[in-house]
């Protein structure tokens, strides 16, 4: 048991409190609690019924809220305005213009969208070649390292300055930033915009960046981006951020430059001193790629940009962190602003479910940002391509490659707009949130009820809440010994707001010690956390993070473990009286048992495996529209997963849960094999709409009698696969 005393206490933080014996109801009434909630189009930003602080009563699950541990500045929500999405939207009559950016924007009758990212120079989405920077010297000119040449004549011609405009016409406290995909050919040492692979020595499948940023221009490109501030500060808008390159050395065709460690370190001391220069305070994020290539110490294959922080330099001039989810586990995110202390953007992003900005708001993600979000009926002109081909045909890729069911279609036949559904609970973060909030933290997700809070410095709370429950869920919300109980509908997100009160007492609750647990894989264990306060404050129990099978009770501090992996975890809790915490960490050690009938087993609860990687980015994913937030991905033929279940004799059906975002279904896609390796059922596996899109499928197989392997064997890949479950 390793214990911690948390004495940080948040400038004027407050809450509700928690009614003695949990639901009864308190006699004093405190502040009005104000909610809405959207479940679609069909229920977009509904009022909730108005209650109050201290209106408590049975409930179903119960949130506590710990203004004691503020964590990060909330920087906003929004999407990319590549020249795709704005093409599109300029395809639209002036009013359908009007009204689908006052939709996405406007915070007051719509989703209340904030923060944008803009390109510097074109990106692969793009609708028009050719690709442009923003210095193309003329013929016979080799170079232009006074950047005679600079011009953003495409942005304003491709309408992405009168976008903007737009934006700001219809949220005033919309903000900006910027990225580049590559540096101007002549900066380049291969003269090339776009980008160049080769493949690896020795390799026939892993490419590298051939054109690199040449040492002697890393100055002129700082200047470059500093002349770019200073081009859109002539046209009223504020470019608040800039990130140091998008996503440095991927190895592809379209715009892309290699950059590396020692010139990443350069550059950033270099664009934050011609930013001061050019009497701008702009702000900087390094590294803008994936969790994957920041920090991990299982793959050998990382690019580790973590290191251009062991100079202190570049240290000093980065702002924030920007970070992309495509591989990788997203809790680096809280690791490097734990570990670095600056705040952490979510820069771009293709997943549009709410649940998932939850979660990164939850991992101390400041933004959330999406990627590309407007196409058109038929997927968009666009010239993203995966293929690793130097001469690939442009034109072609623009032809061919379609992204459909953005967050935003524009017909162009009827010159009109859709938006799914997703954009109504996305507001339930945006219209409400504001650069004047912090996050603090909060209990964890439980009972199919997730949230994360936010206060202002006035004690002013935001809560948004998550229901994924197929009927309304009682919740209750306590904070500082208060407490208020609401109803969240059925598979909605709902955003509560009140003022709290805050305690300031000078002693912290602390925690008894917690001997090691041991526990038995799909049986129940029970353990009591106890805590003292010396000021006779309220105290509550809560984890901002348990693994499956784990519950506590936040009154009591009653802990219910019904593991179902085994092995060694820390389970960490904390408690709290509103001013101050403490913090426990509990081993539970959990001997291993075959699974019983009834029981679900996750797929990431394999005993073997073969195919994956351990610890790989392209294994186990993390996702949370699946059951414990995490998946198998990336299955491929002759892969396995080898689980363990303990049966009576009889035929078992088994359900199989699901994605495929393929577009096709997947026949025979998986074979069920017993412990002698004999195949019992194969299984199709279909087309689900997407790669979080689960759905379950089920076949019957006979068993034995015992404790025994069984064994999902790939018989093709394409598929994402959730969680297994046997019943009689």
């Amino acid at each position: 048991m390793r214990r911690t005393l948390g004495l940080t206490v948040a400038v004027g933080v407050v809450a509700a409190g928690l009614a003695a014996g949990g639901g009864q109801a308190m006699a004093e009434r405190g502040s009005v609690v104000r909610g809405t909630y959207s479940a679609g189009a069909a229920h977009a930003w509904q009022p909730l019924p108005t209650t109050y602080v201290g209106n408590d009563g049975p409930a179903g699950t119960t949130i506590v809220v710990d203004p004691s541990a503020a964590r990060q500045r909330y920087t906003g929500v929004g999407f990319s305005l590549d020249e795709t999405s704005v093409s599109n939207l300029w395809k639209l009559t002036p009013e359908q213009r009007d009204r689908a950016v006052r939709l996405l924007v406007d915070p007051k009758t719509g989703a209340g969208f904030d923060r944008f990212r803009l390109t510097i120079g074109s990106p692969d989405l793009i609708e028009h070649l050719p690709f442009w920077s923003y210095d193309e010297p003329p013929a016979g000119i080799a170079e232009d390292r006074d950047l005679k040449y600079f011009s953003i004549k495409r942005d304003v011609d491709l309408h992405i300055v009168d976008t903007v405009k737009l934006i700001q016409k219809y949220n005033p406290r919309a903000t900006f930033f910027a990225s580049a995909w590559s540096a101007p050919a002549w900066m380049k040492t291969n003269n090339r915009f776009t980008g160049e692979v080769a493949l690896q020595p020795g390799s026939t499948t892993s490419y590298y960046q051939v054109g690199k940023l040449r040492d002697d221009c890393i100055d002129v490109f700082a200047k470059y981006y500093a002349k770019y501030l200073q081009a859109y500060a002539k046209y009223g808008i504020d470019v608040d951020a800039l990130t140091l390159l998008n996503e440095p050395g991927i190895d592809v065709v379209y715009p892309a430059m290699d950059i590396s460690v020692a010139q990443q370190q350069k550059l950033a001391v270099a664009i934050k001193r011609e930013v001061r220069r050019a009497g701008l305070r702009t702000q900087l994020y390094v590294h803008d790629f994936n969790f994957w290539d920041w920090r991990d110490p299982n793959s050998t294959a990382t690019k580790n940009y973590h290191r251009i922080f062991d100079d202190p330099k570049t240290r000093a001039a980065a702002d924030a962190l920007a970070f992309h989810p495509y591989w990788g586990d997203p809790t680096v995110m809280r690791d490097a602003y734990e570990e670095f202390g600056k705040p952490v953007e979510m820069t771009e992003t293709s997943d549009l479910n709410p649940e998932t900005i939850l979660d990164y708001f939850r991992l101390d993600a400041s933004s959330y940002v999406m990627w590309a979000q407007t196409t058109d009926q038929d997927g968009g002109t666009l010239h993203w391509t995966p293929a690793r081909d130097n001469n690939v045909d442009w034109a072609e890729v623009g032809r061919t490659t379609k992204w459909p069911n953005r967050l935003v279609t524009v017909n162009t036949s009827t010159k009109t707009f859709s938006v799914r559904d997703e954009l109504y609970a996305m507001g339930q973060f945006a219209k409400y949130l504001g650069p004047e909030h912090t996050r603090v933290e909060s209990s964890g997700t439980a009972n199919g009820i997730s949230n994360v809070v936010f206060k202002d410095a006035g004690d002013n709370f935001v809560a948004i809440v998550g229901n994924a429950n197929a009927t309304p869920s009682t919740v209750r919300i306590t904070l500082a010994g208060r407490s208020f109980a609401v109803t969240v509908p059925a598979g909605a997100y709902a955003t509560y707001r009140w003022h709290g009160q805050v305690p300031h007492r000078s002693h912290a609750p602390r925690f008894q010690d917690v001997q090691p647990v041991i526990a038995d894989q799909y049986r129940t264990t029970q353990f009591q956390l106890r805590a003292t306060d010396r000021d006779g404050d309220r105290l509550a129990y809560y984890a901002t993070d348990l693994p499956a099978g784990v519950t506590l009770d936040a009154v009591t501090g009653l802990v219910t473990v019904h593991p179902t992996v085994s092995g060694e975890q820390n389970l960490k809790f904390r408690v709290t009286d509103g001013a101050a915490h403490d913090d426990v960490t509990v081993l539970v050690t959990t001997r291993p048992h075959g699974a019983p009938a009834g029981e679900r087993i996750e797929a990431e609860s394999y005993v073997a495996q073969h195919g994956w990687t351990e610890g790989g980015a392209n294994f186990i994913e993390s996702n949370p529209a699946a059951s414990g937030g995490k998946n198998v991905g990336w299955t491929a033929a002759g892969n396995w997963l080898q689980y363990r279940v303990d049966v009576a004799q009889g035929t078992y059906n088994l359900e199989l849960r699901v994605a495929n975002g393929s577009g096709a279904p997947a026949p025979d896609a998986i074979s069920i094999r017993d412990a002698s390796g004999a195949v019992l059922s194969k299984v199709t596996v279909p087309d689900t709409g997407g790669w979080a899109g689960y759905q379950s499928i089920s076949t019957r197989i006979p068993l034995p009698a015992g404790d025994q392997p069984l064994t999902v064997y790939c018989e093709t890949g394409g598929f994402n696969l959730d969680y297994l479950q046997l019943s009689s």
